[in-house]
């Protein structure tokens, strides 16, 4: 007798959890699923014309969460070796702004044009996304 009663408390408690788990803290009041959105202020960045002799760049992409649930990022990372990215580790609320820091590095390149990428994927729709970073390298 007394491990029917355990029974049904255990199927009772995972009834009340996983109803409990369908709360209105993931879904829309019509049923949908909140989503992160990004919406970064440019795409884009120049680098401008500067010398191989100095040829660290910094550039700061900036952008918003304008979804209703939490962005968060898989990874965020360079086409090449030159290219260093920091972002933010812990997710972004909705309404709140975050940003990248993108360090190019010209070290060991040869002068000319650069042309490269930035490369993301986070738990948004869709789900990967793409900055570029352009400039030119002179000798000296």
């Amino acid at each position: 007798m007394s491990s029917r009663l355990f029974c049904c408390f255990l199927v009772s408690a995972v009834m009340a959890l996983t109803l409990g788990s369908c709360g209105s803290k993931t879904t829309r009041p019509d049923g949908s699923p909140k989503m992160a959105a990004i919406q970064f202020d440019s795409t884009s960045a120049s680098l401008g014309t500067f010398p191989k002799s100095d040829s660290r760049r910094q550039t700061v992409f900036t952008f918003t969460n304008v979804g209703d649930a939490p962005l968060e990022f898989a990874y965020v990372e360079g086409s090449c070796g030159c290219i260093t990215v920091t972002y933010p580790q812990k997710p972004i609320k909705p309404g709140k702004k975050g940003e990248f820091t993108v360090v190019f590095n010209g070290k060991n390149k040869q002068p000319g044009k650069v042309n490269y990428r930035v490369y993301g994927e986070a738990n948004v729709e869709p789900a990967h996304f793409i900055l570029r970073l352009s400039g030119q390298m002179t000798n000296g």
